[in-house]
């Protein structure tokens, strides 16, 4: 049986054409294996960076430019598990923005409080040298306003701690109960001072609702620039004092924030454990009492804060810088007003109409910014995004 081979034709044996059969159907299965395992090698090999480059979709900008878009590889499930959380937000600026929304007032009870603008109580007394007394009592009523908030807080709380069957547990709760009342009726009269003494520092018309201030106090980390500022002028000793002590008065409003967290939770846990009748209700007086403590300490931290914010913005400022430009330096973004001018009417006496209420922004606030006098050199930034001097 004639065998045809690659170029010839050869006559062979029964033997010779079985041998030389089996050994060409050898070779033609190695070279599928050879090119099967080809595949297989070039499957698992990495790809490397120039042939990801060559071969990756290229997209077309806007402004005419041509970018290459490689896909990044794939992060194994334990290394997407094992990645750090992203920090918290500031807790300080929360906390006291929560405390600083208005309560509401019993009926029959005061009038309801008026809106007003840090900005607004500066321009409306007429007097730069009396700014430091105006902020200061402005972030006085700030403060009285939480602990307001605060006590109201404290004898709901109460009011809803389930006493056990013991005769025991309804004594201590109503004690707790009318303590917590006190509280509140002492916190309302604070206020009501702290409110009138605003009132006569701004000037504002008798027979106004009290003023309540609308602009939060800094919660953020504030930035001195005091060597800058200072450079060629001396300081006192008091303005060298709160340049030191203004980065541990915010670690402490931070640490103070974490406190009030923290003890709110132990007080829901000892809570639910006396319901439980796992914990006496001693227990849940004694977590009572710390968070309380906590929140008002953290007002009197903020406070305090703000206060010596406010005699350093009035050691480096004078009395030509405006009222905007030194609000800002305060706080940042204070809340924007202007006085209506009057409108006469033909037969009709002449009014103001009253300025409309404004509302806290809901964006972020920014930190505050320095203006110091003219001829200081701003200092490049350390941080980004944070508080610059603006000649």
């Amino acid at each position: 049986m004639p065998l045809t081979g690659d170029a010839s034709c050869v006559s062979l044996e029964p033997a010779e054409q079985l041998f030389t059969v089996c050994l060409v159907c050898m070779n033609r299965l190695a070279c599928l294996v050879v090119t099967f395992g080809a595949g297989l090698v070039a499957e698992r090999l990495p790809v490397r960076a120039d042939d990801a480059l060559a071969t990756a979709p290229r997209e077309v900008a806007a402004d005419g430019t041509v970018s290459v878009v490689v896909d990044p590889p794939a992060a194994p499930p334990a290394t997407i598990a094992a990645a750090a959380p992203a920090p918290d937000a500031s807790h300080a600026a929360t906390l006291i923005g929560t405390l600083l929304e208005p309560a509401a007032r019993a009926p029959g009870g005061p009038l309801p409080d008026r809106p007003l603008p840090l900005l607004e109580a500066l321009e409306r007394s007429g007097d730069r040298t009396r700014r430091l007394w105006i902020t200061q009592a402005y972030w006085k009523v700030a403060a009285a306003c939480a602990r307001r908030k605060q006590a109201t807080a404290a004898v709901e709380r109460l009011d809803l701690v389930a006493p056990g069957a013991a005769g025991h547990d309804r004594a201590v709760l109503d004690a707790l109960a009318a303590e917590a009342r006190s509280e509140r009726a002492e916190a309302e009269a604070s206020l009501v001072a702290a409110q009138q003494e605003l009132v006569d520092l701004v000037r504002l018309p008798v027979g106004e609702p009290l003023p309540w201030p609308v602009d939060r106090p800094l919660a953020t980390a504030y930035q001195t620039h005091f060597d800058t500022i200072f450079a060629a002028r001396a300081a006192t000793g008091r303005v060298r004092a709160i340049h030191r002590m203004l980065p541990s008065r915010h670690e402490a409003l931070e640490a103070r924030a974490a406190a009030v967290r923290a003890a709110a939770e132990a007080f829901s846990l000892a809570e639910v454990e006396h319901a439980k009748g796992n914990l006496p209700i001693e227990a849940v007086a004694a977590a009572h009492a710390r968070l309380g403590a906590q929140e008002r300490a953290f007002i009197d931290d903020v406070q305090i804060y703000n206060n010596e914010i406010a005699e350093y913005v009035m050691a480096v400022g004078d009395f030509s810088v405006p009222d905007d430009r030194f609000a800002a330096m305060l706080i940042g973004t204070p809340i924007p007003w202007r006085q209506q001018p009057a409108v006469v009417a033909v037969g009709a006496t002449a009014e103001v109409p009253p300025p409309p209420a404004p509302t806290q922004p809901a964006v972020a606030v920014p930190p505050p910014v320095f203006i110091p006098p003219a001829g200081v050199q701003a200092p490049p930034l350390a941080v980004p995004g944070a508080p610059a001097i603006v000649p």
